[in-house]
């Protein structure tokens, strides 16, 4: 079995601040026609890359991959120092990877070198997250975080706890800021005792926890303030004025609404506080 992978893709410059080709004197129709002739080339230079000349073997459980070596350095810069520094691979046109997973490998493969272009799924991402970490090709890396931010976005709070402590632990060890971002933004309306109590939440960096406590807190306040219960106020004092005097006891609180009693909302319950109770309930997700 042999997969063939391509090339190095060819580098364009581009001289303006969008990315499209002028030329001095040049109407602006003719410079995005340029500009649309350069991309077609640059897809068609991807997709010829696939049957172009390849010049390293990589060896994996008796199987045999070929592949292009200057492109596989241009994506990570692990093969880059393999094949430049005084390492015993550097001349060799046939190294042999020990350890691997000759499909996951493909699939890393598949992920990365241009050509292929080829799209996650919820089994690959798995298998080629860590290949991606381990041979530093970043842009592997944002095409799996982008996707995983985008699934958890789509399943929300149907996320159980139990898989969301695993999600930011993994978004955390690989570095996907916007994987992670999601999984706080779906942490911070869990119910508290159920999150807290999982036996993996401690293994979660105090940095998470804290963005997910706040998060919930200025969520929650934005709750309060779009129903009109953020207007209790307080009297406010100098602490330090206060010093070896005898405290006062604090002004009642005026309400501005209704409150709710032992029996539920008090006869004069209001259309503000019955939203608020509906706009409260994502909050205590208890799954």
């Amino acid at each position: 079995m042999t997969q063939m992978f391509g090339a190095t893709p060819t580098s364009f410059t581009f001289g303006s601040a969008v990315g499209v080709p002028t030329v001095f004197g040049e109407t602006p129709a003719a410079s995005v026609d340029r500009h649309a002739d350069c991309t077609d080339e640059i897809e068609s230079k991807k997709r010829l890359s696939l049957f172009s000349q390849h010049d390293l073997i990589i060896k994996i459980e008796n199987i045999k991959l070929n592949v292009n070596k200057e492109q596989l350095m241009a994506e990570s810069p692990v093969f880059e120092k393999m094949f430049t520094s005084d390492f015993k691979e550097k001349d060799k046109q046939e190294i042999e990877l020990e350890g691997k997973d000759v499909n996951s490998f493909v699939d890393f493969l598949r992920c990365t070198l241009p050509g292929i272009d080829e799209k996650f799924t919820d089994k690959t991402v798995q298998s080629v997250i860590p290949l991606a970490d381990e041979y530093q090709t970043s842009n592997t890396l944002r095409k799996a975080d982008l996707f995983l931010a985008e699934k958890s976005k789509a399943i929300g709070d149907k996320i159980t706890s139990e898989q969301l402590i695993t999600n930011i632990l993994q978004a955390e060890l690989y570095q996907l800021p916007s994987f992670l971002e999601e999984s706080i933004t779906i942490a911070c309306r869990k119910s508290f005792e159920k999150f807290v109590k999982n036996p993996k939440f401690n293994e979660i960096t105090s940095e998470t926890r804290l963005k997910i406590a706040l998060k919930r807190w200025s969520d929650m306040d934005a709750v309060f303030k779009s129903t009109n219960h953020l207007n209790h106020v307080s009297e406010s004092v100098d602490f330090y004025k206060l010093h070896g005097q005898p405290v006062l006891p604090s002004s009642p609180i005026e309400e501005s609404g209704p409150s709710f009693g032992r029996g539920g909302l008090s006869p004069g319950a209001s259309v503000h506080t019955q939203n608020l109770s509906i706009q409260l309930k994502p909050f205590m997700q208890t799954n």
